[in-house]
Formats: structure tokens, sequence, C-alpha cells
């Protein structure tokens, strides 16, 4: 599936990394797609885990990857305020870099001064 880039992004690329980057770019939305590699979530569970970021700015990063159809809202029709967000088909194809950059955290973390709280109490 080829998902189309947003108009406010496309360019013209001359890296393969730059065009993986202009989908994931911004402070929170690789953070975002980390947690929903793990399946559907709730604006709010998506707020508890990341508290520093801003309501307005999640739910700006929100809209960027829905209209990019990396993720997509889910509304329960009984219960609309019961709903969340979930990888796109096209989302879960950026499954292997996000694993990659995990990995090369984990590994390296130490190497670069960063404290990685594996029991994600104290991100």
């Amino acid at each position: 599936m080829n998902a189309p880039i947003s108009t406010r992004r496309r360019k013209v690329f001359v890296c393969p990394v730059d065009v993986t980057l202009s989908m994931i770019s911004g402070k929170w939305k690789p953070m975002i797609l980390w947690l929903l590699t793990a399946g559907p979530r709730r604006f709010s569970d998506l707020q508890s885990a990341m508290p520093l970021v801003a309501h307005k700015v999640l739910a700006q990063q929100l809209r960027q990857l829905v209209s990019d159809d990396v993720i997509r809202r889910v509304v329960r029709e009984n219960m609309p305020s019961a709903g969340g967000y979930q990888l796109t088909a096209f989302g879960r194809t950026l499954r292997p870099a996000l694993n990659a950059l995990a990995n090369w955290g984990k590994t390296h973390h130490q190497s670069i001064g960063a404290h990685y709280d594996v029991n994600g109490d104290d991100l």
C-alpha cells in the first residue's frame, strides 16, 4: 500500500532515510508510534505514558499521523469517548524501523549518558 505523503510535507527527497524521517519527524511521533506497536491506545493512555507532552501538542501530532495514514482513530459506536488510536497497515510497516531504533537505544543509552528505565517507571 502506498500512502501519500500529506501535501504539507511533499518534496523531493535525496536520501531514503529522509523519506522515513519525514513521516515520523516530530518530538513525540516516534514515541506515539512505539506505544501503538503494542496495540490500540486511548488518548488518555498515550498522555499518561508521555507526561511531558502537552494535550494540544499530542492532539496535533495524532492528527498529523492520521492525515498521513500512519495511524487511525478508532471510535466505538456506543462509547465515542472510549475510542482510541491504532497503527494502520501502512503504519505497521514502520515496526522494523522502530524496533531498530529501540534496540540501538537499549544498547547505547549508557554510552551517551542517557537513563533508560526498563520498567517504564522513570520516564
